[in-house]
């Protein structure tokens, strides 16, 4: 496991600076004049359901939501869908803004909960690199919200599916760091020590960001298709998703 940590105040930290990152990314794309008409309809490849507005709705949503105790019932996806749905008709400098207005007091939960709102933070910082896609552009692969998301997926994603699919311990390597994830002996490993983007890269392939065919050309040590009920947590892209 990697032992370099964040503490829950750092946790809260990245989920704005990666807000503030995608303000910045999306306020860009929306002042330039060859894509300013047509920026909002623009789909997201990583979530081919979304467009820019949706995804922004969906981070403007969710924040606003948790902040006002309107949390979801069993039916997570029907909570999401109606945030995004109330918001369809919105532009985008309006759900910044209501995102900005309810950040930090989010911020404020995820440093006091962590283990409760700290999962938040791969969410945004994923989909800050699904919109980098969206728009061509190449986003901070080196963050420390990079970091935070490897950790979230290690402690409280991989754990958690791989002792559930009674798998044993998976191995990644990259960016001098190493992650153990499950228990038992090691039946897979992944090193990505020679990719200049080596955490960025494993929190998108672990993050079902890469399609089969992808995750089967990675250098892995082991059995993949055994341990795909434990790595991939959501479904897998259709086609593969190059950014």
């Amino acid at each position: 496991m990697s032992t370099v940590d964040l503490t829950p105040e750092e946790y809260a930290n990245e989920y704005g600076e990666s807000r503030q990152r995608i303000r910045s990314i999306v306020e860009a794309a929306v002042s330039n004049p060859t894509t300013a008409q047509s920026i909002a309809s623009v789909t997201i490849p990583a979530c081919p359901d979304w467009t820019l507005t949706n995804i922004c709705s969906h981070l403007a949503g969710i924040c606003r939501d948790l902040v006002e105790r309107n949390n979801p019932g069993a039916d997570t996806q029907a909570w999401v869908d109606r945030q995004v749905a109330e918001r369809a008709d919105r532009s985008l400098g309006s759900l910044l803004d209501e995102w900005d207005e309810y950040s930090p007091r989010f911020e404020t939960l995820i440093a006091k909960h962590p283990r409760g709102f700290s999962g938040l933070v791969l969410d945004v910082v994923a989909h800050e690199h699904d919109i980098c896609g969206a728009l061509g552009i190449e986003g901070d692969r080196t963050s420390r919200g990079v970091h935070a998301c490897m950790l979230i997926e290690a402690r409280q994603i991989l754990d958690r599916d791989l002792v559930a699919h009674s798998l044993g311990a998976a191995r990644f390597l990259a960016d001098g760091e190493e992650w153990l994830c499950g228990t038992g002996d090691v039946g897979l490993t992944l090193d990505l020590g020679d990719h200049p983007s080596g955490t960025w890269e494993l929190t998108r392939l672990l993050g079902s960001r890469r399609s089969l065919a992808q995750l089967r050309a990675y250098p892995w040590q082991g059995d993949l298709d055994r341990y795909l009920p434990g790595i991939a947590h959501m479904d897998l892209p259709a086609s593969d998703l190059v950014e």
